[in-house]
């Protein structure tokens, strides 16, 4: 008869996973752990899409070259979804940042 492992136990063993810099395959590491495969995916694909809904993804920014000066000095930032932010030039760039992420679509 199969053992029943909690969301404890499972939590832990994907913390070492995630955190081991052996490289083994979800087999490898499955086996020499004693647990199924196919149950330790199904908890690793689980927990990781876990904290991808609680962790906001980064929001970043690429270096841009402006090539001469224009006498508009604003900069626009295309949000998606028919969103945009136009902002003067020097405006602060993790301002930029904080608004682009609550204007950002869900």
């Amino acid at each position: 008869m199969a053992m029943r492992r909690g969301r404890r136990f499972w939590s832990k063993l994907i913390e070492e996973f995630e955190g081991s810099q052996g490289g083994d395959t979800h087999e490898e590491f499955a086996v020499r752990r004693g647990v199924e495969k196919t149950t330790f995916q199904k908890w690793l694909y689980a927990l990781r899409n876990e904290h991808r809904r609680r962790t906001p993804p980064a929001v970043r920014f690429l270096p841009v070259r402006l090539d001469g000066i224009r006498e508009e000095r604003t900069i626009s930032v295309e949000l998606g979804g028919g969103l945009g932010l136009r902002v003067q030039a020097g405006t602060d760039p993790s301002y930029v940042a904080v608004l682009v992420a609550a204007l950002r679509p869900c």
